[in-house]
């Protein structure tokens, strides 16, 4: 691989994993404080705590930044897959985490 590959690929790569961290960090300490309460699935949690609000925003810039310098315009692939390719890291390490883990927690919180 050459410099150019290397250059747009690592950088890009660990933002996205260093959002993904900062983003998983945030539902679990959102969900922490919901102890025996039911996390809202649709809206914003009233009672998150302020490092897992920070955590969030943070976290979901930093991967959509690295989603953002990721090398896509090397892929010799047809225009529109590219920012299909792009949602779906977006997808795969911020939506489907959040929703499974606020689902795990909801069903094991007993109803009154």
């Amino acid at each position: 691989m050459d410099d150019v590959t290397w250059g747009g690929i690592v950088p890009s790569v660990v933002l996205i994993i260093a959002g993904g961290a900062l983003w998983w960090w945030s539902i679990a300490l959102t969900v922490r404080a919901y102890r025996g309460e039911r996390v809202p699935v649709w809206r914003n949690p009233r009672k998150a705590p302020g490092r897992a609000v920070a955590s969030r925003a943070f976290g979901a810039a930093t991967l959509t930044l690295g989603v953002g310098i990721a090398p896509w315009g090397q892929l010799d692939a047809p225009s529109w897959l590219v920012p299909l390719l792009a949602g779906s890291v977006a997808v795969v390490f911020l939506l489907i985490p959040y929703f499974a883990t606020v689902i795990v927690h909801n069903r094991g919180v007993e109803t009154p």
